[in-house]
């Protein structure tokens, strides 16, 4: 294909994608080109998957063929990490927002220059919007400060330590995608040229709503840069250098005034409003007087974190101009605030992450930027309170060692109004967690009481999964169930089949998917690093076994069935995401090697785990006050053959000095490994012939997954879990996959149990897969 080729279909591409729908005719009108070239274009766009043809409708003569652009899976985002909390868009490459995120996550700042915090928001988005981090395929970032022509950061106001650096560099390994970053005024000022506030502005101001003004000058739709990207920056001179500020750092003064300013709306006469707006636009006058001399703008929109109070100091501002300069009448109606507000510079980072990585968002270089627009219809997502939804109202089942898992739903703006637990020991503890709650001995009692609840979260014993989270099904409650999901196939089925009758929705919390260690190694599986996978092993060292799993019901038969389960479920699920695949024939062999042996024993329902854990334990046989009764193996290993082929392992270890699990994925062109499974850890690549090659040919930092438990994939369950109730979203766990790894731990410990006889497991119905397989869409119940 020809230079010239390339660029007509570029041509053809960014006006179709503006038109979202149009004929030959409405492509060559638009763009000016022959019909014949646009044809052209247009079949290489429908080849390349670019663009989609629509069946004609049939009419009389000969129906015109209409186009659109084809969205596909590729995302780019654009963030702004200048205010005071992150701004964060994802678009899809039409250029439809597919998600706005504005969170309680601060922006970073000297005292604290982490990135990990907006690696994990810019994450959860993704997880909302059903996209993984390998559908990335550019960010834009607005940064604070000067950056030169190279994109060296030459002036660090926000994070000093970033002083000299390329940011797109830095970011880019931090993020794991191209990353383009400009500075966060440039970028704002593009946005509201492009489609904004300074669209039809022949001449046109942006500047920075603070003490120090710092702005951009704007002509004809395009930003004047000057030789080193500093035009605008006025409050860099000496001039203007003693005009008082507020005390502290700029973002945490910027919503002190902010705050100041807003009494203002209920009062007008507040007289902290007014001195703050006094202060304010005095600051302000002279450079904005400066700037208004040397560029002569038909419009200065006033931008930044305080552009919102623009209506507010325009008055004020315009009057000060009046007094500073001689012969200039300068009225207020120039003076605006900006239309695309507090996401300005978010939409220009987008806009640019579109510009610089053409090619590898489209496969064609030099397409335009699309017009973004936040449509009213686009809510904000936070991860902190849902400000535009009534708060999730969830009901905590079990005060037991998992239920702190429901305190995550304050995170994505919900609340937990109820509990239930059989035991009265455990009311102190929901009290001491959740405040003054009900606490009812009964999942009768809780649907008797007419308490609203928007949700549960099952945190029982696992022998009581299925009674539990069948009750709350038929009572149309949305349930998030503790895995594993049962501890039989037929109780694992039976919750599935009243969730689809009921047309209930239920979640099952498998949160390693939500692990970094797991995400990292399904996306190098995804992106075809070791070709086709063949074969997965996993050997899980659980050197806390004893102390978890044989001083209470887990080490019975009867209530855990096996630790294949309580365990194994977590490694076999991961092992199935990752291979895309389901165990159908399981075998193995095991024993109760160390802990059946132990002769010291004790009743420990009077107790709970934090009483009796100590790293001190050691060695296994020395171990005190085991479960009087234990017929579980500590001990396993079993081989799975799957549907699509690839062959799996799983070894389970209860008596092991350490405590991590290790996975080995091979291909038909490498194999991966990781080591630790958590931050500090690395997931290594051999992708070539060798001999013993101990860090592999590629190594991968493990990513810090941010706070919260199993290294921060708790509070993304739970945030999972929320949004999968309010909105149908498609999650990447499924109660599918969650019975299948529940029906490969069962038959792998019958096989163990029956020396070693292979085990068949038994399919769900087909109507049932496709059920689960849509996401469990919206249905009439069974009956009604």
């Amino acid at each position: 294909m020809s230079v010239i080729d390339v660029k007509l279909i570029a041509q053809c591409l960014a006006s179709l994608r503006d038109l979202e729908r149009a004929t030959i005719s409405d492509l060559a009108e638009s763009t000016g080109l022959s019909r014949p070239t646009v044809t052209a274009a247009l079949t290489a766009m429908t080849d390349s998957g670019l663009a989609i043809e629509h069946e004609a409708r049939a009419a009389a003569g000969r129906p015109a063929r209409t186009f659109s652009p084809v969205a596909g899976s590729p995302v780019i985002v654009g963030i702004d990490l200048t205010r005071s909390i992150v701004r964060l868009i994802v678009a899809d490459r039409t250029g439809r927002v597919l998600g706005r995120q504005e969170a309680e996550v601060a922006s970073p700042t000297t005292d604290q220059p982490s990135l990990a915090p907006v690696r994990a928001l810019l994450q959860q988005t993704l997880e909302r919007i059903g996209r993984r981090q390998s559908d990335v395929a550019a960010i834009g970032i607005a940064a604070a400060g000067l950056i030169d022509e190279n994109g060296i950061l030459i002036s660090a106001p926000q994070v000093t330590s970033w002083n000299g650096r390329d940011l797109a560099a830095m970011f880019s390994d931090h993020f794991g995608a191209p990353v383009v970053v400009d500075n966060d005024l440039s970028l704002a000022a593009e946005a509201e040229s492009r489609g904004g506030a300074l669209t039809d502005a022949e001449t046109g101001v942006y500047a920075l709503t603070w003490h120090h003004v710092s702005a951009r000058v704007t002509a004809s739709g395009q930003v004047l840069r000057g030789r080193r990207g500093r035009a605008g920056e006025v409050g860099l001179l000496r001039a203007f250098s003693d005009v008082a500020v507020p005390d502290g750092a700029l973002l945490d003064a910027v919503p002190r005034v902010a705050a100041e300013l807003r009494l203002l709306r209920d009062d007008p006469a507040d007289l902290r409003g007014l001195a703050a707006l006094e202060s304010l636009s005095a600051a302000m006058t002279p450079a904005m007087a400066a700037l208004l001399l040397t560029a002569d703008p038909d419009v200065i929109v006033l931008g930044g974190e305080l552009g919102e109070f623009a209506d507010l100091i325009a008055g004020p501002l315009a009057e000060g101009i009046r007094a500073a300069v001689t012969g200039i009448d300068t009225g207020a109606r120039i003076i605006r605030g900006g239309e695309l507000g507090a996401d300005a510079a978010a939409l220009g980072a987008l806009g640019l992450a579109f510009e610089k990585h053409s090619s590898r968002i489209y496969g064609v270089p030099d397409v335009p930027a699309p017009v973004i627009a936040i449509e009213p219809e686009n809510e904000k997502m936070t991860t902190d309170i849902a400000s535009e939804q009534a708060p999730f109202r969830a009901a905590a089942i079990g005060v037991g060692a998992r239920v702190g898992l429901a305190l995550h739903v304050k995170e994505v703006g919900g609340t937990v109004v109820a509990a239930v637990d059989p035991d009265p020991r455990t009311h102190e503890r929901a009290a001491r967690l959740f405040g003054d709650i009900p606490v009812f001995s009964s999942v009768a009692e809780l649907l008797a009481s007419g308490i609203e609840i928007d949700g549960a979260f099952i945190t029982t014993p696992d022998f009581t999964h299925a009674e539990v989270a069948i009750e709350l099904l038929e009572a149309g409650i949305p349930s998030y169930i503790e895995k594993p999901l049962a501890i039989s196939i037929e109780d694992a089925d039976r919750i599935l089949e009243t969730a689809y009758r009921t047309g209930t929705k239920v979640y099952v919390g498998h949160n390693m998917r939500h692990m970094q260690v797991v995400r990292m190694m399904k996306e190098i599986v995804d992106r075809g690093e070791i070709g086709e996978v063949k074969a997965i092993w996993c050997r899980h060292f659980v050197g806390h076994g004893g102390d978890y799993y044989f001083k209470d019901w887990h080490a019975e038969r009867d209530k855990a069935m096996s630790l294949l389960l309580q365990k194994g479920a977590h490694d076999i699920d991961v092992m199935h995401w990752i291979a895309g695949t389901s165990t159908r024939s399981v075998v193995g062999v095991g024993d109760l090697a160390v802990y059946g042996d132990v002769t010291s024993r004790r009743d420990n329902s009077d107790r709970r785990m934090g009483d009796w854990f100590s790293m001190q334990n050691w060695p296994p046989a020395s171990q005190q006050d085991l479960n009087p009764v234990i017929d579980v193996e500590d001990i396993s290993m079993i081989m799975m053959r799957t549907d699509s082929g690839v062959l799996m392992s799983y070894q389970q270890c209860h008596f092991t000095p350490d405590y991590w699990r290790n996975y080995t994925v091979i291909g038909t062109e490498g194999r991966i490994e990781n080591f630790d499974d958590d931050a500090g850890g690395e997931i290594r690549l051999w992708n070539a012939r060798s001999d013993y090659l101990e860090k592999g040919h590629v190594r991968y930092p493990i990513e810090d997954g941010g706070d919260g438990g199993h290294g921060g994939a708790d509070p993304l369950t739970v945030a999972e879990f929320v949004e999968f109730v309010r909105t149908g979203a498609p999650t990447d766990t499924s109660p599918v996959a969650a019975r299948d790894a529940v029906a490969a731990g069962i038959g792998g410990a019958l096989s163990i149990r029956s020396h070693s006889e292979p085990f068949e497991i038994p399919r769900l119905s087909d109507e049932m897969l496709e059920y689960y397989a849509a996401h469990q869409p919206a249905r009439t119940p069974v009956g009604d």
